[in-house]
């Protein structure tokens, strides 16, 4: 047991006894000294009563206390009455400096007039605050739910720790009393105009000691408008309200709900929740397609898929970025590299690389490896190599060249068509392999067997066969159909497994019967022969041409300059040779689980006929492959843009059964959606990052190079879940950004329309933020939900945690068996103030009087 003193600066009073006895002595004055001593007695126990001793504390640690007192509303009325009465019990009962404050949302002393914010549990700032009054070191006592919604309290306690102040903890039970909230407002966060979508309210109800439901009455508006209004039963835990909603025109929606309850509702802070979501005008895809007619197709189905298309040929696409600003995404359906020039598929590139759109390639006999996408720009893009997967075994090739040898391919000047066509099939015969079978077909207006079919390891050498072909006459008319009748039959009868035909000419042929020609090139196609065609000059039948090779499966080229015929030769003969089409039945399986198949079950995929052959790229993502382990559906992101690659394409023979197949259309324009840029993207970016009874509004304005904008006029309308509105001026912080801290007074849905205008430009961007309600009325915690983080605090700075937790129990006072010594002194001064008037009076026995003189 200790005796301590709370005044322990008044006993330098005892110091003016010896000047008491002198003043006696002075005055004459002779008592006995049993009377000195029973007086001089009582001024001491007087002058330790002034001192306030007190017997049963024990002796705290030096320095001075700080108290603070959690008045948050997490801790409900009673938990902080609860707090503040052990606050009053410590101020009674503690000797020493003492000062107290209380908490929430700030800090407030003693005393002070300034109100409490209790919508905040903020013990970090309370701490430093604490910490910043003890200078010299000293003691904090901290009487909390432990419930922490701000700053780092953690920290702070460590930091006071290094300063040499200890902080000991005093839970403190959170309130147990009913309360119902709103806690959660869903909706999608992108829309289409029109598309009807569901909206979610997510209500919760913690009953506390009350009845085990409540009555409750809940509204909804939509963008101002009331479109829920009914009464609801709400039982403890969470319950779930769906409502089906149309979104309207583009912009920024906004949801608003509220909650309200008459009875049994300790907060009504958290009866308000909002969600937004952005409406987004339909997308607009261009779909270069070398096949107008499967162009067509997949316009029609993706427009019923909301998506707005436009449609082109190769030779029309846009050869400058700047052309392609209309256009979220694009489609290369089965479109040859030879078709686009370098600045068109550079554009491609950019498109996504630079401009952050999206690209789908399809593909089919005329695209990615059978497109010669090799070595240029369209290979960059793609999430996939330009290479044949590797074989056990290389499947063996008959190529037959049929090369129009009439007198239009001869130059009055220069070096002539002819002359390239002969050289063209020269450089063919390096490009085979010694297995392979090749045979050179030419014609007029009659066929002439140049090279009849032959092993290239057989038979003539291919220095001879290149002689054969340098002396190959010129001749007369053209007669396209004469070729096919003789070439087609005889490429049929070669012992190979890849059969193909090129066919070059310049000129058009005497006789155009369309139904013979599809029915010789569907012949041969039935007897797996391919045939490409290589018109060459402007005078060339580039309808027919292109018929010739869209009913051979094959590849159609242009060649406007001589010098390009052997180009364009040597790329088909070596395409011919890899054997990149994969034509046979089959199923795609899964490789990994991916947004492009949501909603997809592999199983349900119908049977393809087949795909094109490539590799995969390393940094890709394989999402479908075939039995052999080939790419069938593969994705990535290439610069700013995501890219995709689906090599089946539309080709009628590989993808029959998916016509009729009911999920088609669901899947090719999931296909597109994965690759369009977030509508919330563009050149002014706008965020809002959450503060304190606000939020932060940053935004990012670039010009279209992506250089910064700067010195811009920067404005926000800002309308409140009210319906309200404010104008705020943003000011530059930063190149090309802009920022302004806001005010958001009441929690719910606000939509931020920014405007950013430079040098008479003027751009625009909306978006939706949802300002929380506070997290001291979020429902969910427990009473020993802040007991980790109590010990946590005590233990970092030295200190202890209390092990009895205010409001569950009847704690032991912070001043236990503190016994106060004062009454108990002023009662002996005053007994011995009447035993030394007894003994002046006679009534007792004076042993040491001294008489006067």
């Amino acid at each position: 047991m200790t005796m301590l003193l709370r005044s322990p600066q008044l006993l330098w009073l005892l110091l003016l006894l010896p000047s008491v006895v002198l003043f006696w002595r002075w005055r004459g004055l002779r008592v006995g000294v049993s009377v000195l001593a029973l007086r001089l007695g009582s001024v001491a126990l007087l002058v330790l009563a002034l001192a306030d001793p007190v017997l049963g504390v024990e002796a705290a640690a030096d320095g001075p206390l700080i108290v603070l007192v959690d008045q948050s509303d997490s801790l409900g009325p009673t938990g902080q009455a609860l707090a503040r009465q052990r606050a009053d019990e410590v101020l009674r009962s503690v000797p020493g400096e003492v000062r107290l404050l209380f908490f929430g949302a700030q800090v407030v002393a003693e005393g002070s007039d300034t109100p409490l914010d209790p919508a905040a549990s903020d013990l970090a700032t309370a701490l430093r605050t604490a910490s910043a009054l003890l200078p010299n070191g000293g003691r904090i006592w901290l009487f909390s739910d432990g419930v922490q919604t701000r700053g780092d309290a953690l920290a702070e306690a460590r930091r006071l720790a290094n300063a040499g102040i200890t902080l000991d903890a005093f839970p403190v039970a959170a309130a147990q009393q009913p309360d119902a909230a709103i806690i959660g407002v869903e909706v999608p966060r992108l829309l289409r105009p029109d598309e009807e979508f569901p909206l979610v309210v997510t209500l919760r109800y913690a009953p506390g000691d009350a009845a085990t439901s409540l009555p409750a009455h809940l509204r909804l508006w939509v963008d101002g408008r009331l479109i829920g209004d009914q009464e609801v039963v709400l039982n403890p835990g969470d319950t779930q309200f769906t409502f089906r909603q149309r979104a309207a025109a583009p912009g920024i929606l906004q949801v608003q709900a509220e909650l309200s309850i008459t009875t049994g509702d300790t907060f009504i802070a958290n009866n308000r929740g909002g969600a937004t979501a952005t409406v987004v005008p339909p997308p607009t895809i261009l779909i270069v397609a070398n096949q107008p007619e499967l162009g067509g197709w997949l316009a029609q189905i993706l427009e019923r898929e909301g998506l707005h298309t436009s449609q082109i040929v190769p030779e029309r696409m846009p050869s400058r970025i700047s052309d392609m600003a209309a256009y979220d995404g694009m489609i290369l359906l089965d479109v040859p590299a030879t078709a686009l020039s370098l600045d068109q598929m550079a554009t491609v590139r950019e498109f996504v690389r630079s401009e952050g759109r999206g690209l789908l390639a399809m593909g089919g006999h005329t695209s990615f490896t059978l497109g010669s996408y090799q070595n240029t720009p369209l290979a960059d893009v793609l999430p996939v190599l330009m290479e044949p997967p590797p074989r056990p075994q290389r499947s063996d090739v008959a190529l037959l060249l049929i090369m129009d040898r009439s007198a239009s391919m001869l130059a009055s000047f220069g070096v002539s068509k002819f002359d390239m066509a002969k050289e063209a099939a020269q450089l063919a015969t390096e490009s085979l392999q010694p297995e392979d079978r090749i045979g050179l077909l030419a014609f007029d207006t009659e066929t002439l067997w140049v090279v009849p079919f032959q092993l290239i390891s057989g038979g003539l050498s291919v220095a001879q066969i290149q002689e054969q072909i340098a002396s190959l006459p010129s001749g007369g008319g053209t007669r396209i159909e004469r070729a096919l009748e003789v070439g087609l039959p005889a490429l049929a009868e070669q012992p190979t497994k890849v059969r193909h035909a090129v066919l070059l000419t310049d000129g058009r042929s005497f006789m155009n019967d369309n139904a013979l020609y599809q029915r010789l090139v569907e012949t041969a196609r039935s007897q797996q022969i391919t045939l490409s065609t290589i018109a060459i000059g402007l005078d060339s039948d580039t309808a027919l041409l292109k018929q010739l090779a869209a009913w051979g499966g094959g590849r159609y080229y242009y060649a406007d300059q001589p010098a390009d015929i052997p180009r364009l030769t040597l790329l088909e003969s070596k395409i011919a040779g890899s054997d990149p089409a994969v034509e046979q039945a089959l199923r795609a399986e899964l490789t990994q689980s991916h947004p492009l198949m949501r909603d997809i079950a592999p199983a349900d995929l119908p049977e393809l006929g087949g795909y094109v052959a490539v590799t995969q790229r390393p940094q890709s993502e394989v999402v479908l492959h075939s039995p052999d382990a080939d790419p069938l559906l593969a994705a990535w992101q290439y610069g700013l843009g995501r890219a995709v690659a689906w090599l089946p394409g539309l080709d009628p023979a590989w993808m029959r059964q998916w016509q009729s197949w009911g999920g088609t259309s669901r899947f090719l324009a999931q296909l597109v959606r994965y690759t369009l840029p977030d509508p919330e993207s563009g050149l002014v970016q706008v965020r809002l990052d959450p503060q304190p009874g606000g939020a932060t509004l940053i935004v990012d304005a670039a010009q279209p190079g992506g250089n910064p904008i700067n010195l811009a006029t920067v404005n926000a309308l800002i309308t409140l879940p009210d319906g309200t509105t404010r104008n705020v001026d943003l000011r530059q912080s930063a190149p090309g950004r802009y920022r302004q801290d806001l005010l958001l007074p009441s929690p719910g849905a606000y939509r931020v329309a920014v405007v950013v205008v430079h040098d008479g430009q003027r751009q625009e961007q909306s978006i939706g933020y949802v300002q929380p309600i506070a997290e001291e009325y979020q429902l969910g915690t427990t009473p020993s939900d802040g007991m980790p983080l109590l010990q946590a605090l005590a233990a970092a700075s030295g200190g202890q945690l209390s092990p009895v937790v205010v409001g569950e129990t009847q704690p032991t006072p912070v001043g236990a068996g503190v016994f106060n010594l004062w009454p108990l002194l002023v009662s002996l001064a005053l007994l011995l103030w009447v035993v030394e008037i007894a003994l002046r009076r006679g009534f007792l026995p004076n042993l040491f009087l001294t008489p006067r003189r």
